[in-house]
């Protein structure tokens, strides 16, 4: 046989040994299939059919192209054939077991719970049953006698085959074709909040759907859906987890929220955000806050829903579900809604999930730049403030505080000041220029609070109004790095921790040393204007930031990842699925450990909202 044939040959031996185990890996994770929601349309029942050879078929592809150039190495076929097996094989006994958990617990496994459950001696974090290690064997050993089938199928069968050589490399087209067709879908469904399709991708493990909206006026595929708003009983979040029982309001207080981007706590200071440093002296200063995301969506996720930040994946998926109970309860009272974000929330996918019930009241900033656009939100709320008879709700994001630092020259206090560039912070350059632009931008929004706060006073409301003021995240200024600058990389206090100052009329100033989250504001709300009788379990992962009790973790993420934060320091789930501990400026510090029990309350406030079908 010549040498090229050879190669052939192993190709065709490892192609048929990924196909066939895409087909059982696909088998056995039809036990997910049934979390998914029912089909509404033609586009959601081809999206599910599809949608399991397309997750493994992509992987199958990508890892023949791995093994392609090994291929060409002498006597590769039975290595490369029995690597497949195994991986494979591992693949599909993680599936099964995955599956198992997910039926009970609404969660899958990852390296996190993993090593939970490794280092729990006592059973506190997990117990299982001899009867499902049991279970599970058994499960290990059919998979690797088909393993062996598999090898056997191959070389005793399909490539002795004279006829329908080339069936493997069309199954393997086929495969690529649908799982481009799968992802066309989602990013289509994702962009048009079409929750039949986007609300299944958090059922299956290691999927990680494309996301474009570029496609969102695709015909084809709108004339092929359903309804695209299915009723919130058929999303797989179960928010609130009971109907909320509340009594009308008897005195309606305006509520205003003002956030400001990328603030950090250590920057409200008289000379930097006098306006603000002010306002605390006389109000509630909340001064161990900390945002719940390192990020801008999560952060305000939290905020106005009061749930844990990796909730937000799935609430987004599930059109919003229902949108935040603080808002559905201002609305049920009669309030009128300004929601003034300077930049763009919408393609963020805020607007569909924060404030999916009052989409109609978001009015983005206008104007030819970041400055312009902070001065027209605050005309707007000016506007609203003069104009609103009853109770209102306003909220504005400001966003000169941002990357990369905008303010009018004559706002220019610190000194000397250099505009952000990735390059030098790559080089590690002194941070100081970079970060007295900083400064200079919220000297510039401070004084347009300063503004509000005058508006609000000029027209009589300021002694019926609820303001809040805070921000999405923090931000670092090579406080654990040289080279370390903006958000979204750690979960040190650089990065979350932010200011909250409340002035609330009828309340005592009052400086609050202990730990605060986002996601206790918008449960302080809904516990302080509301006559409810429901649990706070039953809308939210937090407290009520009145709550003296000591919160022994938080909840932060990302875009990417996500970590448990405690006193010690925060323990990172990383892309790939493994816990990382790193100590308070973001080392690794292997000696730190997650305490098994605290762990377990972790995964059960991760879990809490959601639900199974059955339910």
């Amino acid at each position: 046989m010549s040498y090229l044939r050879q190669v052939w040959q192993v190709n065709r031996a490892v192609g048929w040994m990924l196909i066939l185990n895409v087909a059982l890996a696909a088998v056995i994770s039809l036990g997910f299939t049934k979390h998914f929601p029912d089909s509404t349309g033609t586009v959601d029942s081809l999206y599910q059919l599809g949608l399991l050879p397309a997750v493994w078929g992509l992987y199958a592809i990508l890892a023949a192209l791995f093994f392609i150039p090994l291929t060409f190495i002498p006597r590769s076929k039975w290595p490369l054939m029995v690597i497949t097996g195994v991986v494979g094989g591992t693949l599909s006994v993680i599936l099964f077991i995955d599956s198992y958990i997910y039926d009970i617990f609404n969660f899958h496994i990852n390296w996190f719970f993993i090593s939970a459950f490794f280092s729990d001696e006592g059973g506190e974090f997990f117990d299982i049953s001899w009867k499902t290690y049991l279970l599970f064997s058994f499960v290990a050993v059919v998979v690797t006698a088909l393993e062996l089938f598999f090898l056997w199928l191959i070389v005793r069968k399909l490539l002795v085959r004279q006829q329908g050589k080339w069936a493997g490399v069309s199954v393997l087209v086929l495969l690529f074709v649908n799982a481009v067709f799968v992802n066309l879908v989602h990013s289509w469904a994702y962009a048009q909040n079409y929750m039949p399709v986007t609300s299944i991708s958090g059922h299956v493990p290691f999927y990680f759907p494309m996301h474009s909206r570029s496609l969102a006026k695709n015909s084809a595929l709108a004339n092929m859906s359903g309804d695209k708003h299915l009723d919130t009983d058929d999303a797989s979040v179960q928010y609130p987890k009971q109907p909320m029982q509340c009594s009308p309001m008897d005195q309606k207080k305006n509520v205003l929220m003002v956030v400001l981007e990328s603030w950090r706590a250590d920057s409200m200071t008289a000379d930097i955000t006098p306006n603000t440093n002010e306002l605390a002296q006389k109000s509630l200063w909340f001064k161990d806050h900390h945002s719940s995301g390192t990020v801008t969506t999560r952060g305000i996720f939290s905020l106005m829903y009061g749930l844990a930040p990796t909730y937000m994946d799935a609430v987004v998926a599930n059109n919003g579900a229902g949108g935040p109970v603080l808002i559905n309860l201002l609305k049920e009272n009669g309030y009128d809604f300004g929601v003034y974000p300077s930049g763009d929330i919408t393609r963020i996918k805020l607007t569909d999930s924060s404030f999916s019930p009052i989409k109609d009241s978001v009015q983005h900033g206008e104007g030819s730049d970041t400055i312009e656009k902070d001065l027209d939100i605050l005309k707007k709320m000016e506007s609203k403030i003069q104009n609103s008879d009853g109770p209102f709700f306003g909220f504005m994001f400001f966003n000169s505080s941002h990357y990369l630092y905008y303010y009018p020259d004559e706002h220019e206090r610190f000194t000397p000041v250099k505009k952000p560039s990735l390059v030098d912070f790559k080089k590690g350059e002194n941070p100081e220029p970079y970060l007295n632009r900083y400064k200079n931008s919220l000297v510039f929004v401070d004084d347009l609070i300063g503004r509000l706060i005058q508006s609000l006073k000029q027209s009589g409301k300021w002694d019926d109004t609820i303001l809040i003021i805070t921000s999405d995240h923090a931000e670092e200024f090579a406080d654990t790095h040289d080279t370390r600058f903006g958000h979204g990389s750690n979960y040190t206090r650089y990065q979350s921790q932010v200011p909250l100052v409340i002035h609330w009329p009828g309340k005592e100033a009052k400086v609050i040393e202990q730990r605060t989250a986002s996601i206790d504001v918008a449960p302080t709300l809904v516990s302080e204007l509301f006559d409810c009788s429901n649990e706070f379990s039953d809308y939210t992962s937090g407290v009520s930031l009145f709550d003296d009790a000591k919160r022994e973790f938080q909840i932060m993420a990302s875009y990417y990842n996500y970590a448990v934060v405690t006193e010690q320091g925060s323990f990172v789930q990383n892309p790939i699925g493994i816990v990382e501990a790193k100590n308070g400026e973001d080392q690794a510090e292997e000696s730190l450990s997650l305490p098994p029990g605290l762990a377990l309350k972790a995964l059960q406030q991760m879990k809490h909202f959601y639900k199974n079908k059955a339910d």
